[in-house]
């Protein structure tokens, strides 16, 4: 399931996922988002400071959690506990993984956190599928590289899967935020759905509480990702 393939015009109101990455380091900033209104779907790491207790709290007023998995990267960025790499054997990976996600409470689905070298390499992300329907959680490509091959093994392992669209925020001015927005918005109007992911940074925080409102003035339905897996589980034939 994916954005780049169109839905039939009139299957279902156009819908807009907003996964929030990187929550778990500050806590006002993660207040902040799980203030927000509406489903967004949080993106927690792992063994960080504040990371648990975000997403019970998150889970607490509806909602929905992800595991924001550290991956290796090509910029060699540290990973911090938890994080997965290329060097590690098939148990280690899948141990550390399994541990990631009994870390953070009410985990539905999980992405990755940066990830440009191991997303590229279908064995490690095939292992990564195998715990995914193991502990029957969904997957979302974040996409930090273009040449990720996360997605193509989520479906080859009929796990069930989306990708990102739009990155939100890589710019946090106000004027990049705005252009980043209302691109998802074209595309979820083109596509019928699309997948925005953004960060606790303070503007995000500011111009969200501010713009959310867009989506239903432009006839655009916010959704956790995995309310969208499931709107789209109906329509696979027209995708």
């Amino acid at each position: 399931m994916t954005s780049a393939h169109l839905v039939k015009a009139d299957v279902f109101q156009p819908s807009m996922v907003i996964i929030i990455d990187d929550l778990g380091y500050n806590l006002a900033n993660g207040l902040g988002i799980i203030n927000l209104p509406g489903p967004i779907t949080l993106a927690v790491i792992p063994h960080t400071r504040h990371g648990a207790s975000l997403a019970s709290t998150g889970a607490k007023v509806g909602k929905e959690i992800m595991l924001h998995v550290p991956m290796q990267n090509h910029a060699g960025i540290k990973l911090g506990k938890g994080g997965l790499t290329l060097g590690m054997d098939e148990k280690t990976f899948k141990d550390i993984l399994r541990k990631d996600a009994a870390n953070i409470p009410f985990t539905q689905g999980l992405n990755n956190h940066m990830g440009s070298a191991l997303t590229e390499q279908a064995l490690p992300m095939l292992w990564t599928m195998d715990v995914a329907k193991e502990l029957e959680l969904f997957f979302v490509d974040s996409r930090t590289s273009a040449t990720s091959v996360a997605w193509q093994q989520a479906i080859a392992q009929n796990v069930p899967t989306l990708k990102r669209d739009v990155f939100l925020d890589n710019d946090t001015s106000t004027e990049a935020l705005e252009i980043q927005f209302q691109q998802a918005m074209d595309v979820a109007r083109k596509n019928k759905f699309a997948v925005l992911i953004g960060h606790p940074y303070p503007e995000t925080i500011a111009f969200l509480s501010q713009s959310l409102g867009k989506l239903d003035e432009a006839g655009i339905k916010l959704v956790s990702a995995s309310a969208l897996i499931e709107l789209l589980k109906p329509h696979l034939d027209t995708l």
